[in-house]
């Protein structure tokens, strides 16, 4: 961690990828249709910190992430399920893995498809993907072993039932603009910095 925070450049770039969070979270306080699109780039600068510097900036990105999502669930809550991430089991733990995994999907994919033409943008796009990914599965684990019967009373529906209609909604649409957004933010970085 020393190397990134001893760094002017390194350090920038988390400052810059920190402010976007902000902003992206903030931006889902506000009661629009806009709050839900929001929702969707939040972790991006996340996974992209964690393709570009590693999984230690990655998870510290992904903490920072999720402490951030706490306090607008404390400070704006805007549905009933806010409330559940108070906890930071739910709302900070699994962000600091959406920092660790795409990294570790990423390095694998580039070194066994880097040779081909498009083989490092295989590779960012899988690692986009796996970042949102991880994000749904963590935070839905957590809610499940945590808030199980809380969510189910307030839903008004089986957990099961619930789980169905976010993955099969609201997270393919994540996880598909993950990778789409990460990709040419991570290329303009290569490109930069080369």
């Amino acid at each position: 961690m020393k190397e990134i925070l001893g760094n002017t450049r390194k350090l920038t770039f988390l400052g810059v990828m920190l402010a976007l969070t902000i902003v992206f979270v903030a931006i889902t306080a506000i009661p629009s249709p806009t709050a839900t699109t929001m929702a969707w780039f939040m972790f991006i600068p996340t996974i992209v910190t964690s393709i570009v510097m590693g999984p230690k900036a990655g998870a510290l990105m992904g903490f920072c992430a999720g402490v951030a999502t706490l306090l607008r669930a404390l400070l704006a809550p805007l549905t009933p399920f806010d409330v559940f991430f108070l906890n930071p089991l739910v709302s900070v733990l699994p962000r600091i893995f959406v920092g660790v995994v795409p990294y570790m999907i990423y390095t694998p994919l580039k070194a066994i498809f880097g040779k081909s033409p498009n083989g490092d943008k295989i590779a960012i796009l899988a690692a986009g993907a796996s970042g949102a990914i991880t994000n749904t599965a963590l935070v839905m684990t957590a809610l499940y072993l945590i808030f199980v019967q809380e969510i189910i009373d307030l839903a008004g529906i089986p957990f099961k039932a619930l789980l169905i209609s976010i993955i099969t909604t609201s997270s393919v649409t994540e996880a598909l603009i993950a990778a789409i957004l990460t990709l040419p933010v991570v290329l303009a970085y290569k490109k930069i910095y080369r």
